[in-house]
């Protein structure tokens, strides 16, 4: 609970202003005075140009924030918080999630990806790890159902968008879940999404911030 008491903080302190302020809040919150933040937050705050950044929420927990893209490698980014909770992303899917307490250790989502940024309806299975309380990674199998929800434009950055939603209705033994996506109609990249973290947080709302131009 430290932990994830932690990541809220660094979620909380990054959340206000406007989306182009959200940068200079972050670096202002890792100010010596203010509560400890992750070595490498610091550093990445003081990079330039400013690293792209990730509105985030948790709507059941009321909490929301802004992270920062640390590292993209052979399509995984990983995105971080002021005090080290880190995401990762594989073509705009959840995979992971580390210091926000019961951690999805690792996911396959291969097959709803295929789907999904091509369009199309249908069945799919997907697999999570999490790690229980002894430590130990449990694996999670689901049957998922992926249905077109018609068109939808989104406001980036005061821009309109035009994008598909797709809904993604998950079942397992013990659980179940519902994933929503607006894919972006000329680049069919993932811009919006609300996305299942685990029974712990529920669903994680994320949001795409274009750059600067």
């Amino acid at each position: 609970m430290k932990a994830l008491r932690a990541a809220f903080l660094g979620l909380l302190l990054v959340s206000c202003g406007e989306a182009q302020d959200d940068f200079d809040l972050l670096r202002g919150a890792l100010q010596p005075n203010a509560p400890r933040f992750h070595p490498r937050a610091e550093a990445l705050a003081a990079r330039r140009p400013i690293p792209p950044r990730l509105e985030v929420g948790f709507p059941a927990s009321d909490l929301s924030g802004v992270m920062l893209l640390e590292v993209e490698r052979d399509g995984v980014q990983t995105w971080l918080t002021a005090d080290g909770a880190t995401i990762t992303l594989e073509q705009g899917f959840l995979t992971s999630t580390k210091g926000f307490g019961g951690g999805m250790a690792g996911s396959d989502v291969r097959q709803s990806a295929d789907l999904i940024l091509n369009g199309g309806e249908g069945r799919v299975e997907r697999f999570h790890s999490f790690l229980n309380g002894n430590d130990e990674i449990e694996l999670h199998a689901y049957i998922c159902q992926i249905s077109t929800l018609g068109s939808e434009d989104i406001v980036l950055r005061g821009a309109p968008v035009a994008t598909q939603r797709l809904q993604e209705q998950c079942y397992g033994v013990a659980e179940s879940f519902t994933n929503t996506y607006w894919v972006q109609g000329s680049t069919r990249k993932i811009v919006q999404s609300s996305q299942w973290t685990g029974a712990f947080l529920g669903n994680m709302f994320m949001k795409v911030v274009p750059d600067d131009t």
